[in-house]
């Protein structure tokens, strides 16, 4: 994977996903958010997904605070299946996967952490859900 890239003209996607101008959508590391019950993985009842329209409102609303921090830096890390970036991500220097654990807008998913990196950056809130 490449070295740290700068996230152009963020966008929130959901609680635990951005879209950055030339790299598409990126997906947080070692997190996972609610999802709306009309998202794919709450149609398919595939999976330990929170479905919860509310708290997927409240998750994407706290990502949207955390990219007001300053800009925007990704970490690659790998691609998930469906071609996605998935990446450590910082605004002014604070780790966004951190953010959302800190506010209760997402949970550390163990799997989800290559090579632990979160559940290094953020010990005491990165405890594994599954």
């Amino acid at each position: 994977m490449p070295a740290m890239i700068v996230c152009e003209a963020p966008a929130v996607i959901d609680g635990d996903g951005i879209r950055c101008r030339g790299v598409g959508e990126v997906r947080l590391l070692g997190i996972d958010a609610p999802d709306r019950r009309s998202a794919r993985p709450c149609r398919g009842q595939y999976g330990n997904h929170v479905c919860d329209d509310r708290a997927a409102a409240a998750s994407k609303a706290s990502l949207r605070a955390g990219l007001r921090l300053g800009p925007v830096r990704l970490q690659p890390v790998k691609r998930d299946r469906y071609g996605r970036l998935i990446a450590t991500a910082s605004a002014g220097g604070t780790d966004l996967s951190c953010w959302q654990l800190r506010r209760g807008a997402a949970r550390y998913i163990i799997r989800y952490d290559a090579g632990r990196r979160v559940g290094r950056t953020c010990p005491t809130l990165a405890r594994p859900s599954h």
